[in-house]
């Protein structure tokens, strides 16, 4: 059904074996939402589908920028700029949608082109980094183990935050 959330990654579910399958889930993720924000004119089904793109959008670049990159930019360090650059511009993309409401006409151009960007880094990911990284020498066990860390902490700093949040503005 087009209205029902498609099912993230659990946060710090990363195979010790290969910590690509955990990004591959992700840009999963990230496909199926995008197909139902854009495929829908129900204005719901885009409230909520909007900003869990932007948080899983940005939670992912996060991992992947903090964690990944850093471990294999040796193995194809122009390769890994490119990546960057998507990413700040993913980023410009976010700072723009945060200006505008799900639904709006501006929004849903917005959310388009941030499709076309994303769905292009993924392919190049997919077809030329992961690949790259699956068939290297590197110490995959090590890599899996802190992009696992990496998120366990993101999570235990939001919850803290959420909390902090919550005492801070109490409900009436």
């Amino acid at each position: 059904m087009a209205q029902d959330n498609p099912p993230a990654r659990a946060h710090g579910s990363v195979s010790l074996d290969d910590p690509t399958q955990a990004l591959m889930q992700d840009h999963d993720y990230m496909r199926q939402l995008f197909q139902r924000y854009l495929s829908t004119e129900d204005d719901r089904v885009k409230q909520q589908a909007g900003p869990q793109i932007c948080e899983a959008l940005h939670r992912h670049t996060t991992l992947e920028e903090a964690v990944f990159y850093p471990r294999v930019q040796h193995l194809d360090p122009a390769l890994i700029a490119r990546c960057e650059d998507d990413h700040h511009q993913a980023d410009e993309f976010l700072l723009q949608l945060q200006k505008l409401k799900p639904g709006e006409s501006a929004y849903d151009g917005l959310m388009q082109q941030l499709r076309d960007a994303i769905i292009a880094h993924i392919e190049v990911e997919e077809r030329q980094l992961f690949p790259a990284v699956r068939s290297s020498s590197m110490n995959l066990q090590d890599l899996s183990l802190r992009m696992q860390a990496y998120e366990s902490n993101l999570i235990s700093t939001q919850a803290a935050s959420s909390k902090g949040a919550a005492r801070a503005n109490p409900m009436h």
